[in-house]
């Protein structure tokens, strides 16, 4: 009966009432179309334990719980999560089937945000962009192996208008980071506990339909961080205060290099379509690489490592030689210069021969024969068969910063990338908005999933990233890889 007045008050179907389907696309993302958003959220819920459930389930427990006051809207839409949570776990019975509860959601949602380590996110604005409009890079960062790690979902509610795109932890029954047909909204992250309606201004944030909206979701001030926005009107918007500078705005908390590497890449031309966006986001350029080459060429022209060096085109991709000799003379030099992003005035030119014989003695003697940057630089998460060569990340140690962030840690001989860039979405939003998106390394955490490290494989060995068929179900329907139907 209490569920029932709910949906009487909040216009939602009651439970039973509707079929909502899951169509899950060629890398296992869910599309989940239902008539309301509760229906969507229970089988957000389902689907979030079909990928991740152990994490899921960690996440959530972990958090405790919260009898936070809820708006009758959203303990609707609380409740069908947690039930589709429950009905898979019911289908699926082990030691860890007890149910979850709204009262874990309500906890956790206060965490959520603390999964977000970071963010490299960029607006170009309408007179930046070759069509007009605005094209949102959205690049929240992550750990890879973390229970944290961003889920990717899209929703739609027919019966309410809604159609939501984006990523949130496993645990949140929508998105947190995304878009919508209008809005596009990327947040800074925060090591900051959120407020008790986090959930409440995460739900009118992502449901906005225009930037004072937005405004009006942001000044309920429960969620921590900064917000940067972008409309299909052609606003742009950051919660800080920052105004656009030549018709961007951008927003870097990985390292403090990192938004200059991307306004340097985004200065090479003056128009960008939204190919190019697509290429910034993924760019490996490194950050004042050609201070060093300009430095190197003066000191030592004559030397071959040297001659390869300044005719790098400053890419430190996966198959790129130079970009390993760079970081191996880089690293030859000690501290604290091989950490400088710019040759330093106090640094001899003994000191570069010196650590350009070495580089060079450790390429013939030390490393297989055509060593690469992906020889040294790897991925692997948890659980995968074998690692692959990676391009770009942030190298600190060797003052190296590409605008696609990923941090690594010493395996044995090799520097295996853990995490950084985990969900980068690309959206031109218009009248039908146009995006892109990838989630690093794949939808599911389970090694024997076709969907577990998918698509790490497809960006780091094609550079590419993954249509969404936002709002075009028709093209979805053709690089459909599973479909369920619940009842709800």
């Amino acid at each position: 009966m209490r569920v029932l007045l709910l949906c009487l008050v909040t216009g939602l179907g009651a439970f039973g009432s509707e079929t909502v389907e899951i169509l899950r696309d060629n890398f296992g993302t869910p599309h989940i179309f239902a008539r309301t958003s509760a229906a969507a959220a229970y089988a957000a819920g389902y689907a979030q334990a079909q990928d991740r459930k152990d994490a899921l389930l960690r996440n959530l427990r972990g958090a405790g719980t919260e009898e936070t006051p809820l708006s009758p809207r959203m303990k609707v839409i609380v409740e069908a999560y947690c039930s589709g949570i429950n009905r898979y776990l019911a289908e699926n019975p082990g030691s860890d089937s007890a149910p979850i509860t709204p009262s874990m959601v309500a906890a956790f949602s206060r965490l959520a945000f603390t999964t977000i380590h970071g963010s490299n996110d960029a607006l170009i604005g309408p007179t930046r962009s070759s069509t007009g409009n605005v094209i949102a890079i959205l690049d929240p960062l992550s750990g890879w192996n973390d229970d944290g790690r961003p889920y990717e979902m899209r929703i739609y509610a027919s019966d309410e208008q809604l159609a939501l795109s984006g990523i949130a932890p496993p645990g949140v029954p929508f998105p947190l980071i995304g878009h919508n047909a209008s809005v596009a909204i990327g947040w800074s992250g925060s090591t900051e506990v959120a407020g008790p309606g986090a959930l409440e201004q995460a739900w009118a944030m992502i449901t906005a339909r225009n930037l004072a909206e937005v405004q009006a979701a942001l000044r309920m001030g429960h969620i921590p961080g900064t917000a940067l926005v972008g409309t299909a009107h052609g606003e742009l918007y950051d919660s800080s205060g920052r105004k656009p500078d030549q018709g961007v705005l951008l927003q870097a908390r990985s390292v403090a290099q990192a938004e200059a590497g991307v306004r340097q890449v985004l200065a090479a031309q003056n128009t960008w379509p939204f190919g190019r966006a697509v290429d910034v986001a993924f760019s490996t350029v490194v950050y004042k690489a050609e201070t060093w080459q300009a430095r190197l060429v003066k000191v030592a022209p004559e030397l071959p490592l040297v001659r390869m060096l300044t005719g790098w085109n400053r890419r430190s991709d996966a198959g790129s030689r130079e970009a390993l000799a760079f970081y191996l003379f880089k690293m030859a030099l000690g501290q604290p210069e091989a950490a400088a992003i710019e040759p330093p005035d106090s640094l001899s030119n003994n000191r570069i021969r010196a650590a350009l014989r070495k580089a060079q003695d450790q390429i013939e003697t030390e490393l297989p024969y055509r060593a690469d940057y992906g020889t040294l630089f790897r991925v692997a998460r948890d659980g995968a068969a074998q690692s692959k060569p990676v391009g770009g990340g942030t190298v600190p140690e060797a003052g190296m910063i590409t605008p696609r962030a990923i941090t690594f840690q010493r395996a044995g001989v090799v520097e295996m990338g853990t995490g950084g860039q985990t969900a980068t979405q690309i959206v031109e939003l218009s009248t039908a908005p146009h995006a892109v998106s990838v989630l690093i390394p794949g939808e599911s955490d389970g090694p024997e999933s076709g969907h577990f490290d998918d698509q790490a494989r497809e960006l780091f060995s094609t550079g590419t990233a993954k249509p969404t068929y936002f709002g075009d179900r028709k093209a979805l329907e053709k690089h459909l890889s599973a479909k369920k139907e619940l009842v709800f």
